[in-house]
């Protein structure tokens, strides 16, 4: 579902980016899923050519939601009740950044992510033939968190901007259906 998610995000931020270039500075926008720590690590296994003029979709962290984790198993479907296992709710992570030449493209490319999500935080994602929504929000990391997070990774800073998707759905356990009772017939001997 995650990986869903993210090839989703690209889709819309690659189709934002050519609706918005019309064959200006734009046409250099282009977004991909990867490992951005790669980038520093052109030496070790030619990841500098992979990554160059693009913006780097790159998964930091899933967390639980725990506002949903007592979620009731029942659930109403037409005149029938399914009884599931408890559904775990994530919240994911995602690092956008830019690698390009200059800085100022850099700077102009984190800028249209913000725009592009700005104007749509809902992402509907279809999964096992369910439409599910992740909800963005722009994430703020202090100086401290973030020194820590680009450390972890290993790389070099890049101008970059993260988001929380929120809240992904994984159900993997099959549902039991039962139907709805609608009249009770007693016993009538006592």
């Amino acid at each position: 579902m995650i990986d869903l998610l993210l090839t989703e995000m690209i889709a819309k931020l690659n189709l934002y980016f050519s609706l918005r270039s019309k064959g200006g500075p734009g046409d250099l926008f282009e977004c991909v899923i990867g490992d951005v720590s790669i980038h520093d690590k052109g030496a070790e296994g030619g990841g500098e050519e992979l990554f160059h003029d693009k913006v780097i979709l790159t998964l930091v962290s899933v967390e639980e939601e725990n506002a949903m984790r007592n979620n009731y198993p029942l659930r109403e479907i037409g005149s029938s009740f399914v009884r599931e296992k408890s559904a775990v709710y994530i919240n994911a992570f995602l690092l956008f950044s830019a690698k390009y030449d200059t800085y100022v493209t850099s700077m102009q490319a984190i800028s249209q992510v913000i725009s592009c999500f700005q104007s749509t935080r809902r992402l509907v994602i279809p999964v096992n033939d369910e439409a599910q929504e992740a909800v963005l929000h722009l994430h703020n990391l202090g100086f401290e968190n973030l020194n820590n997070l680009w450390t972890v990774m290993g790389g070099r800073y890049l101008p970059s901007v993260i988001y929380k998707a929120r809240v992904l759905m994984f159900q993997q356990a099959p549902p039991i259906s039962g139907s709805l009772i609608t009249d009770i017939h007693g016993d009538e001997t006592v």
